[in-house]
């Protein structure tokens, strides 16, 4: 690859946003305060165009403010999501299974309460919180991985791609996100981190 590509991919117009975001999962990491879910819910959802409001049948017919307070807010506090968390914290990515077993449980979470699997949600919400770990997940992403970085994904991912603890589509994203972090960096000396791996695929 290109080493100007991978310069650039380091920083962008949108970083000072970003680090609004990582600052405030930073701060306020746990899930104990109603006001403090909703704000990053809220914030990082509909920043990043995956906003938890849009679920699949509005049976209950509750307004989106609401659904934030009545359903958000609850789901997320009443979770394993905080011990989940704190086990990751000193974790890398070598924790393949802990970090997707902990995408796959918040997704279940919302799941519950939208009917949908959130799976590009669940990717940036754990990703503000553990930049180091969580790859985001969206189309665009997806997409471009598929087309300008096509990875096979060895053997050894297979029996965790296939577990029913994990989400499928998630964990196969993830492992190609891996695998080309590893590459770029034996063909360089840089640290590929999950923001910077974005920035290439959203930016090829």
């Amino acid at each position: 690859m290109d080493m100007e590509k991978i310069e650039r991919a380091k920083s962008t117009i949108w970083d000072f946003g970003n680090e609004i975001l990582y600052n405030l999962c930073k701060e306020h990491f746990e899930h104990l305060n109603e006001e403090v879910i909703i704000t990053k819910t809220l914030f990082i959802g509909r920043i990043y165009a995956a906003a938890i409001e849009r679920r699949k049948i509005k049976i209950d017919q509750i307004n989106n403010d609401n659904f934030y307070i009545t359903k958000v807010a609850p789901a997320f506090k009443n979770s394993n999501l905080d011990s989940n968390l704190k086990i990751l914290k000193n974790s890398s990515l070598n924790n393949i299974w802990e970090i997707l077993t902990t995408h796959k449980e918040l997704q279940n979470i919302l799941k519950k309460i939208t009917n949908l699997d959130k799976r590009s949600f669940s990717s940036k919400y754990l990703h503000f919180h553990l930049p180091d770990l969580f790859f985001i997940y969206d189309t665009r992403a997806v997409n471009s991985m598929n087309e300008n970085y096509p990875q096979k994904i060895p053997n050894k991912y297979r029996e965790i791609i296939n577990s029913e603890h994990v989400d499928r589509e998630y964990a196969k994203f993830f492992c190609k996100c891996l695998l080309l972090k590893e590459q770029l960096e034996s063909e360089s000396t840089e640290t590929i981190t999950p923001r910077i791996l974005d920035n290439i695929l959203i930016h090829p």
